[in-house]
């Protein structure tokens, strides 16, 4: 049997992954092809990328589908080819690298008749030894940001991180460079951040466990050749783009080219963790040994549910809807909101969600109120089990006053590419394709398709600008632009307005009339303590149902204030609109006029959802009126 690094990460998470995976004892003699190794890899690498496509709360995550690979994976491969372009500019020597596994250097051990293979996406060839550089489409934010928020003198908020630069531009633990750490921040917070790195399901420690699992095969095989000799003489790194990077807006036959950009940043940054994974070593040997445990046993019963399941990531394990069929699609245990921080008792004894699951408390409604100790749990609770809704009549009330008409019901997709397209982006920036506007004159006055404004990219060039254009002609001076989920809308503006001076007075003004459906559904603390309501009311949401199941997504929020639903629609969320836009070049001209439609009618779909549960809303109130 041949494991390869991939299988290593998942085979750890839980003895059921072995059994569920169809391993099987003629199996253990067999060698695996290269194209199910890059296969394999490439899966999880676009999950990643996928990963970048929604917010912190991981809610409403879609899984990845064949047709998301092929829309993502060039963009990966090119990370790949940059970071292996851009060696020499970092470290001496000779390279190996491309994105066809064939022509990458591979390495492999027996231990205990099973063997381990990997392969390295740049192998760098040094006088006296080499190094490891791997690949990973995500950021150096996720690294910069392990650190300590401190203040400037101006205010401004800015992290110290347990990272730095050292004189070749490669990004070192504080520990290796020649400074005091005491003087970034305090040790035990550096002790702290630095712990992060080594755990597995953080984001971080994801990607610095996949490249400590890469140097323990390595070290094996060198063992193994009689190469022991070698083992102190490679370093191992990560890297990543960098979060930092503006591109230029160059390029050549069609295609961005990444120069350095104006302040020095290169368009990916290395990560030097041959410290980190040293220490890992013991970790993953501990690790092989229970694989190999879970291989002789082949037990497919169930086993406790936990963090390693990563459920709400798209990390999530491919077996976790065979194990997880045990709670109710709705209203389980999960629903709860916050519920990741655990429950506790009057006595103030703590108990993991995933404890009680494991005990059997799979419902909600399983769970007793005695350890329900967050009052929005209660309500929650309540509401389940009396099938009546919860409604804050007065909150909702005063924050509909709030609006004022006209009402610009606005609605932005966006195509977030690991590399930037345009002049101005970053990595995974959010780059808008296309708007979406309902104009609502007054409560309750607005036609689907006579006050509807839309813009949609016709292709694949820069249509940024006239995208703007249209939005800031159809926006006026006065009202309110009404989105969900402000931090998306307010961010995409802010960007625009950066890279358009000439439309930055009135971007900023869109910006500064934007108001959030979701604060009158949910709750904002400071918009209800302006309009003199305690903290305490303040903070907790104004309606919840039982069908929202621990969400306060628009697509849960509308079934129950309109009949309007996006089931059956061709194009029916945010994913099937990317995967649409980006294959554009692809389609005949046929089928490029019928998904262009279709593309109009799902963002259309997306903005009449806010008028009909604002619609929705407004009834309710005055209903209670009554």
């Amino acid at each position: 049997m041949a494991i390869t690094k991939t299988n290593f990460i998942n085979y750890s998470r839980c003895p059921r992954y072995v059994a569920l995976d169809d391993l099987k004892k003629e199996k253990l003699q067999s060698m695996v092809s290269l194209a199910e190794y890059r296969k394999e890899e490439e899966e999880e690498y676009i999950k990643e990328i996928l990963g970048n496509m929604f917010d912190d709360g991981g809610n409403d995550l879609i899984d990845t589908k064949n047709e998301h690979l092929e829309v993502m994976l060039p963009y990966y491969n090119m990370v790949e080819l940059l970071a292996g372009d851009l060696a020499p500019k970092y470290f001496p020597g000779t390279f190996k690298y491309s994105k066809s596994t064939t022509d990458q250097e591979s390495f492999d051990c027996m231990i205990d008749n099973i063997r381990y293979l990997c392969y390295v996406d740049i192998y760098n060839e040094t006088a006296d030894g080499f190094n490891i550089i791997e690949a990973k489409a995500t950021t150096t934010k996720k690294y910069l940001d392990l650190g300590v928020k401190v203040k400037d003198d101006f205010g401004n908020s800015q992290v110290h991180s347990i990272f730095m630069k050292d004189e070749k531009g490669i990004y070192r633990l504080l520990e290796e460079m020649d400074v005091n750490i005491e003087d970034y921040m305090p040790r035990e917070k550096y002790d702290v951040q630095r712990a992060k790195l080594f755990d597995k399901y953080s984001g971080p420690g994801h990607y610095v466990y996949d490249l400590a699992v890469q140097r323990y095969i390595i070290e094996n095989d060198l063992k193994e050749h009689a190469s022991l000799a070698l083992v102190d003489k490679i370093h191992y790194y990560l890297t990543v783009l960098n979060s930092e990077y503006v591109f230029n807006g160059k390029y050549e036959c069609g295609e961005p080219v990444y120069e350095t950009d104006e302040q020095g940043n290169d368009i990916v940054a290395y990560f030097d963790l041959t410290k980190i994974t040293e220490e890992y070593m013991v970790r993953v040997e501990l690790d092989r040994q229970r694989i190999v445990s879970y291989i002789e046993k082949l037990c497919i019963d169930p086993c406790p549910l936990g963090i390693y399941c990563e459920k709400k990531k798209t990390t999530k394990c491919k077996y976790s809807g065979i194990c997880w069929n045990i709670l109710p699609e709705k209203n389980s245990i999960m629903a709860y909101l916050d519920g990741h921080h655990g429950f506790k008792d009057k006595e103030g004894n703590k108990y993991d969600r995933f404890d009680l699951i494991n005990d059997g408390y799979v419902k909600m409604l399983d769970v007793p109120e005695s350890l329900l100790n967050r009052e929005k749990n209660i309500i929650q609770h309540r509401t389940v089990a009396t099938g009546k809704p919860y409604m804050n009549m007065a909150k909702i009330r005063d924050g509909i006053k709030a609006i004022e008409y006209p009402i610009y019901h606005l609605d932005f997709e966006t195509f977030p590419c690991p590399l930037p397209r345009y002049r101005g982006e970053k990595c995974y920036t959010q780059s808008v394709f296309q708007f979406s506007l309902h104009i609502e004159k007054e409560p309750g006055v607005c036609d689907k398709f006579k006050d509807h404004y839309e813009y949609l990219a016709p292709d694949h060039k820069d249509h940024r600008e006239e995208l703007v254009k249209k939005m800031c002609e159809w926006i006026g001076e006065t009202g309110t632009v009404l989105v969900y989920n402000d931090s998306f809308e307010k961010t995409r503006l802010k960007e625009l307005a950066e890279l358009f001076p000439t439309y930055r007075t009135k971007l900023l003004k869109i910006r500064a009339m934007i108001f959030d459906l979701m604060n009158i559904v949910k709750t904002k603390s400071s918009l209800y303590e302006s309009l003199g309501y305690d903290k305490k009311e303040a903070s907790m949401f104004n309606y919840y149902h039982a069908d929202m199941n621990g969400s306060f997504s628009i697509k849960k929020v509308l079934p129950l204030f309109s009949d309007l639903t996006y089931k059956g629609m061709e194009v029916g969320n945010g994913i099937d609109a990317l995967v649409t836009y980006a294959n554009f070049p692809k389609m005949n001209e046929l089928d490029y006029k019928h998904k262009y439609q279709k593309l109009v009618e799902y963002c259309q779909q997306d903005t009449w959802a806010m008028f009909c549960v604002l619609e929705g809303l407004r009834a309710s109130v005055l209903e209670s009126v009554k």
